[in-house]
């Protein structure tokens, strides 16, 4: 079993040590009761010799027979009995440990910087937070009880072995040290064939959860055969690392089995001998052998599962490390909640996403600045108007504001204190983001406007999210209005209907900032005029930022910025148009 996995899950098992002390306690008890009637397994065949030779006591060992039967049909009923609650409590004690990783994992996703998702793809985080603690689980629960179980059982049976016959012990108990050494090597390679197996499990996750999400573009360019072909081949590659490790499971298996048989042969060569030689006096002794090693069968079979688990787990754990070790770029130093009024200050702020490598020499990284030395001040209550070409840094500015990112240089102030003073969370909580895409959740509409605020928000405050997003007769013209379930990312909705419920989900909190990044491009332009001109009037304290590359839809503003290759070419603070 492998060490490193118990360090890390020693503070789980703590909080279940009752359960598990249990549980080991049932594993001892069970192995007691297995090997309780064994002794009697030989009595009874050597009461059933002396029947044989002498029948005249036949009635005086019919009570002997009668005893022993009883104990060797009775126990294994209780045994199996304590077996059943032992392996519900370890069993079930593994799924609880499972849950609490699961937490864990899904907790630290979810500090963990927008960066962080550019550079990993859902699949493999997906595959990681399912399949990797899935194995884990199996080696901390029954991986660990049949590992416990055989070392308690074969110390058990080799004291009831020694008791018979030293010598015959000796011999049945030679071959176990050379499996020994087989199965270490043997999970050398089984080490390196499950990472080979998890890694194709990751890229086959991230390839489906893809392709699902992209199904109507395969359909629209009649990619079908192009995306089968594609699959069949990951699919056979994983194929093939599954079958390699698989054939090294069957020759652990196998080599088990023959070690195994090896013994019976040594009980049959070295017992009969010794029977016939009159050192081993009763023929039940050696039926005891032949029973004590059947007893360890399975467990050594089993044992083969557990060494192929164990190095899995031992894969998972690293590849689950590798993102607990990973610490959020973007922390909360202030746990002190500051009031939040709205205005925002920019002083010489430059950002690039990642490094890139050089053209010229590819073992160096330059740094492709997306916004630099950006400058300009918007007081509290005001709007802005960002607008620019394509790639100009117009949604960068949208998420530095949100902190998704800090900038590289240069400082962002919100009510004249630094951006990164302010507490994280009690921040975002006074912004209202509606991004690019329109992502929602496959949920009721009602609890994809409340979402994030679904136990304080008001079904009133939702339905007038709803009116000012201009969403509310939409919505109302459906089967099960505000609790239709929409598919996933909306798919069963238009894009300007899929916009105006983003534009909702972002006005219900009241934010004091207010940032619409390109959020009216699937809405037409009168439906764009009437949801600024309901924000202007409900929202009239909080400051809105407009990013937008069409500024046709827009009459009433305070300032207005021009971005171009990630920088200002143009800052106007009053209204243009007017």
């Amino acid at each position: 079993m492998n060490g490193g996995l118990f360090v890390f899950s020693k503070k789980y098992c703590r909080k279940y040590k009752l359960r598990l002390s249990i549980g080991f306690l049932l594993i001892l008890i069970s192995n007691i009761l297995t090997l309780f009637p064994i002794p009697y397994i030989g009595k009874s065949i050597n009461v059933i010799s002396y029947i044989f030779s002498d029948l005249s006591n036949f009635i005086s060992l019919k009570k002997d027979i009668c005893i022993y039967v009883s104990i060797i049909l009775i126990v294994p009923i209780i045994g199996g009995f304590v077996k059943y609650h032992m392996r519900q409590c370890i069993i079930t004690t593994s799924r609880m440990i499972e849950f609490d990783i699961k937490n864990e994992i899904f907790s630290h996703y979810q500090k963990l910087s927008s960066s962080f998702y550019k550079k990993n793809s859902t699949g493999d985080l997906m595959n990681r937070l399912t399949e990797d603690v899935s194995f884990i689980r199996q080696c901390i629960g029954p991986g660990f009880m049949y590992f416990l179980n055989l070392i308690i059982l074969f110390f058990m049976v080799l004291m009831q072995m020694l008791r018979i016959n030293k010598v015959l012990t000796f011999y049945v108990v030679l071959p176990i040290p050379i499996l020994f050494i087989f199965i270490y090597y043997i999970s050398i390679f089984i080490a390196k064939k499950s990472k080979k197996v998890q890694k194709f499990q990751s890229i086959i996750c991230s390839f489906i959860q893809e392709t699902f999400s992209g199904i109507y573009i395969i359909k629209l360019f009649v990619s079908e055969s192009f995306f089968q072909e594609k699959h069949k081949k990951i699919i056979s590659q994983y194929k093939k690392k599954n079958i390699e490790l698989a054939k090294i499971d069957t020759i652990l298996s196998s080599l088990i089995i023959f070690f195994i048989g090896i013994c019976y042969s040594l009980i049959l060569f070295f017992g009969g001998k010794k029977y016939f030689e009159g050192e081993i006096k009763e023929i039940g002794n050696i039926a005891e052998f032949f029973t004590y090693v059947n007893i360890l069968f399975f467990p050594f079979i089993i044992l083969g599962w557990v060494i192929s688990i164990s190095e899995r787990a031992k894969v998972s754990l690293i590849r689950i490390s590798e993102f607990l070790k990973i610490k959020p770029e973007i922390l909360n130093t202030n746990l002190v909640k500051t009031r939040i009024f709205g205005k925002v200050e920019f002083k010489n702020v430059s950002f690039f996403y990642c490094p890139q490598r050089s053209l010229y020499n590819r073992k160096q990284y330059v740094q492709n600045y997306t916004l630099s030395k950006i400058s300009f001040t918007l007081m509290k209550g005001k709007t802005l108007i960002l607008t620019g070409e394509t790639g100009s840094g117009k949604t960068t500015i949208g998420r530095l504001i949100s902190r998704l990112y800090d900038p590289k240089q240069g400082e962002i102030l919100v009510d004249n204190l630094s951006l990164k003073d302010h507490n994280l969370y009690n921040f975002r909580k006074n912004i209202g983001y509606v991004p690019q895409e329109s992502f929602l959740f496959s949920d009721s509409i009602y609890n994809n406007i409340a979402i994030g605020s679904i136990k304080k928000i008001t079904p009133c405050k939702v339905y007038n999210a709803a009116r000012i997003a201009m969403i509310e007769n939409d919505i109302l013209n459906f089967k099960n209005r505000y609790e239709t379930i929409i598919g996933e990312r909306g798919i069963t909705l238009s894009g300007g209907q899929k916009q105006r419920i983003c534009i909702a989900r972002a006005i219900i909190k009241n934010p004091k900032i207010l940032i619409f990044d390109d959020s009216f491009s699937a809405i037409d332009q009168k439906t764009r005029r009437e949801i600024i001109r309901y924000l202007k009037k409900e929202l009239k304290y909080s400051t809105i930022i407009i990013i937008t590359h069409d500024i046709s839809y827009i009459s009433d503003f305070d300032l207005f910025i021009v971005l171009k290759n990630g920088k200002i070419s143009k800052i106007e603070n009053h209204n243009i148009f007017s």
